[in-house]
């Protein structure tokens, strides 16, 4: 995506008056797509005013994206010096992964009898068949559907609002591993293959099963994602 064509749509209200709200989601949702995809790399840094003249964002928009991005984690104010993307290290991966494998099996043990697995099943999408940047953008979102009705159907509130919160940091590292330079279609087919793994647990009803085959998918991520911070390639834009 070129950045000339990156500037954000303004909705109106019927009056023809700019709905601040929706404005700022529209900024939100930019900002995290650029971030999730690397094109505002880690560890980069920028104002507030620079990073609304590059994409066209209205600044009270851009400041209240900002601050919704600081609580999921994926920037940092840095005080008189604007932001910085929070960076992907191998200290950050290994905890965030920690977490997930404590949540992420039990929460699939808990949902195999009790989750539509047809409805899964159409959430379900293969990243080899993700080729542009948008597709891959798309799969991403598509893959957090897919784990948020897992975490739902557990029925435990508490568990779900700990996986969603993972999921807000995850995202980039999903794309990070999937998509990221040095990563290959045997990388995508194997993660393919972990939710396959996981829908047919889910589908028999297997806890112990489910449980299993979702601590091997997270671990497999978790090993992409060091694979492209080990390798040198994960503080450069990604294309």
């Amino acid at each position: 995506m070129e950045e000339g064509n990156m500037a954000a749509t303004v909705p109106t209200k019927p009056g023809g008056a700019p709905d601040s709200t929706r404005q700022s989601d529209a900024a939100f949702a930019l900002l995290k797509s650029e971030i999730i995809a690397c094109r505002l790399a880690p560890s980069s840094s920028f104002s507030e005013a620079a990073l609304s003249l590059r994409f066209g964002l209205a600044k009270a928009a851009t400041r209240s994206a900002l601050t919704r991005l600081g609580e999921l984690r994926l920037v940092m104010p840095v005080a008189r010096h604007g932001y910085t993307v929070a960076p992907v290290t191998v200290q950050s991966i290994r905890e965030l992964f920690e977490v997930r494998l404590i949540a992420e099996p039990k929460a699939a043990a808990l949902a195999a009898g009790r989750i539509d697995v047809i409805a899964l099943r159409r959430l379900n999408k293969a990243p080899q068949e993700a080729r542009t940047a948008d597709e891959r953008l798309a799969f991403v979102a598509a893959n957090r559907a897919f784990h948020r009705a897992i975490a739902r159907a557990t029925g435990n509130t508490r568990l779900y609002d700990i996986l969603d919160t993972l999921a807000d940091e995850g995202e980039r590292l999903v794309h990070l591993g999937l998509f990221g330079p040095g990563s290959g279609e045997q990388d995508r087919a194997a993660a393919d293959d972990g939710h396959e793994a996981l829908i047919a647990a889910l589908e028999a009803s297997d806890p112990i099963a489910a449980e299993r085959a979702a601590a091997a998918h997270v671990e497999h991520a978790r090993e992409l994602a060091l694979a492209r911070v080990l390798s040198g390639t994960a503080s450069i834009p990604l294309n």
